[in-house]
């Protein structure tokens, strides 16, 4: 009589015949997934600054009507670049692009808006933008997209200026023409919830900034002569160079007292015996 249960037969692990045609349907399904949704793009993060100001100091309808003249200015700077508005986000805007060229003409395009609409004086507070954008493969819905690239951008954006246009090496390596839009690196960001540091370019965008820039006049801090290597590996290396510094100058030392001392005790040896031999010769 067959004892074994209908429960311990229903437990019993499927034939390796089954397991491996499961393994392959799931990859099938993820190349499926990642061909159909995922694609490199140019993700930018737009947000205001002065907008929390202006509501306080100039009422909820004017912090209304600048929320207008921003959706004025940027929509048709990303629409007529290519690029697809994505959602807003406060007093802020995410979008992507297919091509970095494209995203980087239309955050210039909304630059130059914005600083007209200051000129404009329709607002007592001056309002400055901050963009940010990072380059990489990206999941791609219909209408939002998906992935670390995002929270990239998005940390870009927080570590730009206001005014400024920051982008990532990934977007200024993937531009098609570098010559377009003048570029420059300008230091090394920590982004939030990222272990390793990211080379951070700015986008000029303002033609006196540019030229002052190009004649050396410090608009922004020449931190390094040139691209510093991202990478960790690189700070263990300089870590060990500096640690067989330390150990070689100190056995240098240790030797330079070690003959220090073994003349001054010879000397003194010397010293203590010259005067028992001259006074054996004057006797």
């Amino acid at each position: 009589m067959d004892e074994t249960s209908d429960t311990d037969k229903g437990a019993e692990s499927p034939p390796q015949d089954d397991l491996e045609k499961i393994l392959e349907e799931r990859a099938r399904l993820e190349s499926s997934i990642n061909d159909k949704f995922t694609r490199i793009i140019t993700v930018v993060f737009t947000d205001l600054k002065g907008s929390t100001a202006i509501a306080e100091n100039e009422g909820d309808l004017v912090s209304r009507m600048l929320i207008k003249y921003q959706n004025d200015i940027l929509l048709p700077a990303i629409q007529e670049n290519k690029g697809t508005f994505v959602k807003s986000i406060g007093d802020g805007t995410l979008s992507y692009f297919e091509h970095a060229l494209d995203a980087l003409r239309a955050a210039v395009r909304i630059q130059r808006g914005m600083d007209e609409l200051n000129m404009s004086k329709k607002f007592k507070t001056p309002v400055l933008m901050r963009i940010g954008m990072h380059t990489g493969k990206c999941m791609v819905e219909a209408k939002d997209i998906f992935g670390d690239v995002v929270n990239t951008a998005s940390r870009f954006e927080s570590s730009a200026d206001p005014g400024m246009i920051l982008i990532s090496e990934e977007t200024y390596n993937a531009l098609s023409d570098k010559s377009e839009i003048y570029c420059r690196f300008i230091k090394q960001v920590s982004l939030k919830g990222k272990k390793d540091l990211f080379n951070a370019y700015k986008a000029f965008w303002n033609p006196k900034e540019i030229e002052l820039d190009k004649q050396g006049q410090d608009v922004l801090p020449r931190q390094e002569a040139a691209v510093p290597v991202r990478s960790s590996g690189m700070k263990a290396v300089w870590g060990a160079v500096a640690v067989v510094a330390v150990v070689l100058l100190l056995t240098l030392g240790m030797k330079f007292m070690g003959s220090s001392q073994s003349s001054e005790s010879k000397r003194s040896v010397s010293d203590s015996v010259a005067p028992a031999a001259a006074g054996e010769a004057q006797r």
